[in-house]
């Protein structure tokens, strides 16, 4: 089914608690498939070709920040280009294959908390911000978010919702995906094109046999969209809701450290079954129904397809 792939699962549930700590999506529905490495062939799937795939994901993320840079100048204020790759990799202390993440971290949505949690207070931007004036710091928030009330460009891939970008957020999300209005314009594509992958005959079928299969080794799930929800959703009942932090990146924590230990066992235990029943009852039902479906998207939406530029 598809989430956002290994290490980029998760990361808004401390990532959104700041304006400026270089932008890594958690896991939803709306945004990209569970997909390996980079690859010089054509991609195989629209996700791919649009870039909502792990790769084009990061390649997007490093686009934007480019275009972040220029933009805040332009406003007075200095902004560092953070780089995805690179802050991935230095979360788990280099390069891991997706197997070997999901062996150690899961899905990144609990495991990796307290390692983004103080990668948070160490970013460049970050500094500079703490280092204005309470006034400076509203401009600059405006300036790069278009105000309080808006989100991030990481809010907006975890929640598929480009529409409340602002300031040069949303001036670096058009240039990165080839005009104003085509982000939105091809996650509401996307997102429906995944409601009818989810509602092919065959796919509701497998996705029962996953759940049996889930119900066996203990865990009580209708849905693969529900393993990320439950661990989202636990995390957020130990540590707070995400963008409201109970301590300081570089305090103390305040939340119980041995409930969020024991959840993130758990969480491994859970990803373990979860791509087990997967590989045995949708994975293959998957390919089938997103190769048909995918081939009628590309059909009825290539005018939007050649807007896009390459990730």
């Amino acid at each position: 089914m598809k989430r956002i792939p290994g290490l980029l699962a998760g990361a808004l549930l401390v990532g959104a608690a700041t304006v400026c700590t270089g932008t890594a999506p958690s896991p939803t529905q709306a945004v990209v498939a569970k997909t390996g490495t980079p690859t010089t062939k054509r991609p195989s799937t629209v996700d791919e070709q649009l870039g909502f795939a792990k790769a084009g994901i990061l390649a997007r993320q490093a686009k934007v920040e480019g275009f972040l840079s220029p933009c805040m100048r332009e406003q007075g204020f200095e902004y560092t280009p953070v780089d995805p790759t690179a802050r991935e990799a230095a979360l788990v202390g280099g390069n891991l294959s997706e197997e070997d993440f999901e062996k150690q971290f899961g899905y990144g949505i609990t495991t990796l908390y307290e390692q983004r949690r103080q990668q948070a207070a160490g970013g460049p931007n970050e500094k500079v911000r703490d280092a204005l004036s309470p006034s400076e710091r509203r401009a600059y928030d405006k300036a790069l978010l278009g105000g309080a009330d808006k989100d991030t460009f990481a809010v907006a891939l975890d929640n598929g919702d480009f529409s409340n970008l602002g300031g040069c957020t949303k001036k670096a999300t058009d240039a990165a995906f080839g005009g104003p209005g085509v982000a939105e314009s091809v996650q509401v594509k996307l997102d429906d094109l995944d409601e009818r992958i989810k509602a092919d005959t065959r796919m509701r079928a497998a996705i029962t046999s996953w759940s049996s299969c889930m119900r066996a080794a203990g865990h009580n799930l209708g849905d693969p969209d529900e393993v990320d929800t439950t661990l989202k959703d636990r995390l957020q009942t130990i540590v707070g809701p995400a963008g409201q932090a109970s301590s300081a990146p570089t305090s103390e924590p305040s939340y119980d450290k041995v409930a969020l230990v024991e959840l993130q066992r758990y969480e491994v235990a859970l990803v373990g079954e979860d791509l087990r029943c997967e590989k045995q009852h949708i994975t293959a039902v998957e390919t089938t129904v997103r190769a048909d479906l995918e081939s009628r998207f590309r059909d009825q939406n290539a005018d939007l397809l050649t807007k896009v530029p390459s990730p």
